[in-house]
């Protein structure tokens, strides 16, 4: 699948060479191959939504989001992560910040999204339905399609001299 030309600046292309030009590619310029490199940029992609789905309209801290993103499959992530992507959030107007005292230990920052973060949280919701529907139908397609071409087996069996053309043997 090809990633360069993309839409969304900051995404799996921009900051690579202009050879790279598929997910393997990505994969291979990271260190990752096979599927791990596929769904690391679809992971890549979801988290900050998915950051901000879970602040939604409560105040959370960051230790609490990595906490709570470790409870769902796939989404895992770290610290490491975290801060970095909130503080491009809070740079970006999409969160804001107040800090508060801990009772177990110092005090923490703890982020609250904005009108502009709520919005775009939503239109990210709709398009995130759109196209997991998409996706979805296009691979029920695919399964459909396969599982039609299997009812249906060749009835000449390849083996030697043997083709699998439909045409008659020349003589």
């Amino acid at each position: 699948m090809p990633v360069r030309g993309h839409r969304f600046p900051g995404g799996p292309a921009d900051h690579l060479p202009h050879a790279v030009r598929t997910w393997r590619d990505v994969g291979a310029a990271h260190g990752v191959v096979g599927n791990e490199a596929m769904v690391a940029q679809m992971r890549k992609g979801a988290l900050e939504y998915c950051v901000m789905a879970l602040i939604g309209d409560d105040e959370r801290y960051g230790f609490e989001l990595v906490q709570r993103l470790r409870d769902f499959d796939g989404v895992v992530t770290t610290e490491g992560t975290i801060y970095p992507l909130l503080s491009r959030l809070r740079k970006d107007g999409r969160v804001e910040t107040s800090w508060r005292e801990s009772d177990s230990g110092p005090p923490r920052r703890y982020y609250r999204l904005t009108e502009s973060g709520r919005e775009s949280l939503e239109r990210f919701a709709r398009e995130w339905e759109r196209f997991r529907d998409s996706v979805n139908a296009i691979l029920k397609e695919r399964t459909t399609r396969s599982s039609r071409q299997s009812e249906f087996p060749s009835p000449l069996p390849a083996g030697p001299g043997r083709t699998l053309s439909a045409a008659p043997p020349r003589r």
